[in-house]
């Protein structure tokens, strides 16, 4: 059980004062008439529904809307349907009185009986199974101070229980006739029926009859200060006692259509009257308020407003204070704005503004209709000048408060509110030119630009061409300035000023910096004159003028109208709306004009009327002695007050609408897993039903992208050909771009292929290994196979020389030996040549021994121990000096190739005799080493060294000795190293591979 303590409850209080009086968002200003405010009017042409019955806008910021098809959704972009039955449904669409519940959900009634809950994008029906009266339709939805949901119909009042509805109303000691619902800011629930009010405290389980009368034209209403009242045949009154008193509260962030409310202003709102709309400012709203369009303070719907239907059904205000109207065709919101739009009888355009000496403001139009054009005075409702009519193309206000009107061939002065037609100069008014600009300098002197005809000046003997002061061109400026020291300035359609001092003319053109096409305003801002061009915005700085940069680059385009505010700030009025130079902002463009600066634009969605006027009249823009601003748009006129600028509006809340990737769609809350199709296609928006125009997006998907992506007003984020991995999303929206609302993100991840997959790639590298390596393997077998096959042509090559040297010379020798040997045994023994005969015997005998002995070694490659290991030993045995041979084996001992026995043993032989002559060693060590992968042989000794290796690939002295090794060892596809150094011995080491040194079908034997 949880008890709450009296310290909670002030603390909750004070809490609800405290947001009470927070500085709340105007609805709508109580100083402005119904037809002043902006409005917006959505037809079937902008997708808006007919006959909505009833609005509601639940916490998350939809607006929902019930109609006879069905249920939609409005985010101020897109009407979206909502389906409630499932798709093999027959029951009819068609739904009744909705509702936006505390906590988020919207209830739904059908038309037909039943009603829907909708709760996180997800449908939940309730029916006759459920408790419902079967085919009743709920007409009222309402919410107690416990969180209790109750449904009024024509039959009874029900009560939700949990997932059961229960009829109540005798057990809660109510009627079962309920004509409304209404909850109130203390957490009450109040009934209304066709004779009394009935309330149901916070808390409690029963109504209470609170005695005050009620009936069928009665009609309880919330004030925005906590206060009850109450609307009857009499009137508008609060409510008796404790009811009708103020009671701080929270503004709610949900909303739910009636027929008649108050706004959060105090402004009163209703569609039950005679014209179907009436609105009534706060401070009218009394005791003797009847709310009759006979009220002199009720405004009424009228025809100029434009709205969707003249047959309104219901109404609501938002959580942003803009007023919904529904109507039979569509649907109408109203909001204030800044800036307050100048109803006229008809429309009018080409506004030519102008304020006289006592403060007066007028304007001229030149639409040149079927509708006559004429002089209005400004009140700021239009006033119509009697008995004038004329286009008018310019206004100035002279010197002495009068006020000079130019026209088409014609030109008027106005004092004291009398008009007097002034001639014109020859030529102007039988060609019908247009005064296009009129302005007095410091020296008195009235200059006026005549379309066709260029500049005149007015003197005592009237109108003189301005050729006749200055070299004029015959060019007739669009704008004439005077600026604060009385020098006129003139600008030209061909992008040129020129200024005159005294009688000295000075032109400026594209080589003084104007290069910015048609100049269409001038006006003197502080010390510096700024130009106005097609192309952008300059100021003169005393040499030259000076481009501002602007950020976008064509946002200080054509600019007609340039103003000072009272405040401070630079007002310019341009095809882009009217841009706001905050004084900081207007003094950093000046000390750094090629630096854009931060400004506020001004479009339709603040009340302006278009964009600027283009062509004629020219200013665009007047401040006003009172401090107003005008503005002469293509659509109209409008005015602010710069003194009391509203503040922003907040950034709507952002949401994801829907995932798709190929033919799969996610719902809001699903788990994004991205299998076969990597593409990504994510929709989204914004909830801003009463102001969509102006916002701008951006979005991230964080793993992809590096900064966040630019959308601009697209709705729509694609992703093509994802890689594998976990990435995450989420989008952005902002009416300004520095305050930016943030949807939450959501997870998206993309599963790996088979191919993409890790053990895969491990396979394939593996397999790619494989391959490699049996690649090697076949080329290291061929390369054997050609290097056995060069051994085996060498012993082939070396036994036919055997036996040819057996055959011819050995044989021949021993012939002739024989032969020789006859002589001398014929010979006396004291013959002194039988002597000598016989020692050349001996020598030949010797000789042919060694012939044969040669031929023997060249056919068995071997002694005839037939081992690599005896011969070296042997070979040690007749070396001179100490020798110490070792032989080491791996975990096999292997025959040695028969065919590499020879030169291995020559290159030891070489190695040894080298040591022996040549290093003066005392002892040498020779080490077979039997490997798995080569034969190594290693010959050391301990002489003399040397300090430089020499090159085994020459012998500069002529000695070959190391070139014969090395060859040797690379013939057998090994290599020859030799490493030695001064007093500390050489080292010589020959390697060979397994597959050349080892023979292929020697015995093998373990150790």
């Amino acid at each position: 059980m949880t008890f709450r303590t009296p310290n909670a409850r002030h603390l909750m209080l004070l809490l609800a004062v405290l947001l009470a009086w927070l500085p709340p968002a105007h609805a709508t200003d109580p100083a402005r008439t119904l037809g002043q405010l902006h409005h917006i009017a959505l037809r079937a042409e902008e997708g808006a529904p007919a006959s909505i019955v009833s609005m509601a806008q639940t916490e998350d910021g939809w607006l929902w809307l019930s109609t006879r098809m069905g249920l939609f959704r409005y985010d101020g972009f897109v009407f979206e349907k909502v389906p409630l039955q499932p798709p093999s449904s027959n029951e009819s669409e068609a739904t009744w009185t909705i509702y936006a519940a505390p906590g988020g959900d919207l209830w739904v009634a059908a038309a037909n009986g039943g009603v829907a809950r909708v709760r996180d994008g997800k449908v939940t029906l309730y029916g006759a199974a459920d408790g419902l009266p079967d085919h009743v339709a709920v007409n009222d939805f309402a919410t107690d101070g416990d969180g209790g949901l109750w449904a009024a119909t024509e039959v009874g009042i029900y009560r939700l229980d949990g997932s059961r509805w229960k009829e109540v109303s005798s057990e809660w000691g109510i009627p079962r006739e309920v004509d409304m619902f209404l909850e109130d800011a203390r957490g009450n629930l109040w009934v209304g029926t066709d004779r009394n009010l009935y309330v149901l405290r916070k808390g409690a389980r029963r109504f209470e009859d609170t005695g005050i009368r009620s009936g069928s034209r009665s009609h309880l209403m919330l004030h925005p200060d906590g206060s009850l009242w109450q609307r009857t045949g009499a009137g508008f009154h609060p409510l008796p006692g404790e009811w009708g008193k103020p009671f701080p509260h929270p503004r709610p962030r949900r909303a739910n259509s009636t027929t008649t409310a108050f706004d959060r202003d105090g402004n009163l709102w209703t569609v039950s009257c005679s014209v179907n709309l009436c609105r009534m400012a706060a401070k009218d709203v009394g005791n003797t308020t009847t709310g009759d369009v006979g009220e002199p303070a009720m405004q009424t719907f009228s025809e100029d407003l434009g709205m969707t239907s003249q047959a309104t059904m219901t109404l609501m205000e938002d959580r942003d204070g803009h007023v919904w109207i529904s109507t039979k065709m569509g649907l109408d919101t109203f909001r204030d704005t800044w800036l307050s739009r100048i109803r006229f009888p008809k429309p009018e355009v080409y506004f030519a503004l102008v304020e006289d000496g006592q403060g007066q403001l007028w304007t001229g139009t030149a639409a040149r209709t079927v509708y006559p054009d004429t002089l209005w005075k400004l009140t700021p409702d239009p006033v119509a000048l009697p008995g004038f009519q004329g286009a008018i193309n310019s206004a100035y206000r002279d010197t002495d408060g009068s006020i000079w009107f130019g026209g088409s061939g014609k030109l008027w002065h106005m004092r004291d509110g009398k008009l007097a037609e002034v001639d014109l100069p020859d030529g102007g008014a039988v060609r019908r030119s247009t005064v296009q600009a009129i302005a007095r300098d410091g020296a008195g002197r009235l200059w006026m630009s005549l379309r066709l005809l260029g500049v005149y000046v007015r003197s005592a003997d009237g109108w003189l061409p301005a050729s006749s002061i200055a070299p004029f061109s015959n060019l007739a400026p669009a704008v004439i300035h005077v600026d604060p020291a009385g020098k006129p300035w003139f600008g030209y359609l061909d992008g040129t000023v020129t200024t005159l001092d005294g009688n000295t003319l000075r032109r400026f053109d594209a080589g003084s910096g104007l290069e910015q096409g048609p100049v269409t305003a001038i006006a003197t801002i502080g010390d510096h004159l700024v130009v106005g061009s097609e192309h952008g915005l300059s100021f003169f700085d005393g040499d030259r003028f000076q481009r501002l940069a602007a950020q976008p680059a064509d946002r200080f385009n054509s600019i007609t109208g340039i103003v000072r505010s009272k405040e401070g700030c630079v007002w310019a009025y341009g095809i882009a709306g009217v841009i706001r130079f905050t004084p900081q902002a207007w003094d950093a463009a000046l000390k750094q004009p090629k630096v854009p600066v931060e400004v506020q634009v001004l479009t339709m969605e603040d009340g302006l009327a278009g964009p600027a006027q283009l062509v004629r009249p020219l200013p665009t823009a007047v401040a006003a002695s009172d401090g107003r601003l005008w503005f002469a748009g293509s659509q109209g006129l409008a005015w602010l007050d710069p003194s009391v600028p509203p503040p922003p509006p907040p950034p709507p809340p952002v949401v994801i609408k829907s995932v798709a990737s190929g033919p799969t769609t996610f719902r809001p809350g699903d788990i994004v897993r991205l299998y076969d199709t990597r593409d990504l296609s994510v929709t989204y928006t914004a909830l801003a039903p009463g102001r969509p125009r102006g916002l701008s997006f951006r979005y991230k998907l964080e793993g992809v992208d590096g900064s966040l992506q630019d959308a601009g007003n697209r709705h729509e984020a694609l992703y093509t050909d994802l890689p594998p991995g976990r990435y995450s999303f989420w989008v952005e929206a902002s009416y300004d771009g520095q305050h930016w609302s943030r949807s939450t993100p959501f997870a998206v991840t993309v599963t790996p292929r088979l191919v993409e997959r890790t053990p895969f790639k491990v396979f394939c590298l593996l397999a790619a290994a494989g391959l490699v390596w049996l690649a090697h393997r076949w080329r290291v077998r061929l390369l054997t196979q050609r290097l056995r096959l060069r051994l085996d042509e060498r012993h082939g090559e070396r036994e036919r020389i055997a036996r040819e040297l057996h055959d011819t010379l050995l044989q021949g020798v021993q012939g002739l030996i024989l032969k020789f040997q006859v002589f001398v045994d014929g010979m006396a023994k004291e013959n002194p040549s039988r002597a000598a005969l016989e020692h050349t015997i001996d020598r030949a005998e010797a000789l042919l021994v060694e012939g044969r002995d040669r031929v023997k070694g060249l056919r068995n490659h071997a002694s005839g121990e037939g081992s690599l290991e005896d011969r070296i030993a042997g070979l040690a045995d007749d070396v001179g000096i100490p020798v110490y041979f070792a032989v080491q084996y791996g975990t096999r001992r292997r025959a040695v190739n028969p065919v590499a026995i020879d030169d291995l043993y020559s290159i030891v032989r070489e190695a040894v005799i080298n040591a022996m002559q040549h290093s003066h060693a005392h002892s040498i060590r020779i080490t077979v080493e039997h490997a798995r992968r080569a034969l190594k042989i290693h010959v050391s000794d301990d002489g003399d060294g040397f300090s430089s290796v020499p090159d085994t690939r020459d012998d500069r002295n002529g000695h070959f000795g190391l070139v014969g090794m090395r060859e040797r060892a690379m013939r057998m596809g090994g290599k020859l190293e030799v490493q030695s150094a001064p007093q500390r011995g050489t080292l010589v080491t020959v390697s060979i591979p397994a597959r050349v040194a080892y023979a292929v079908n020697g015995r093998k034997t373990l150790i």
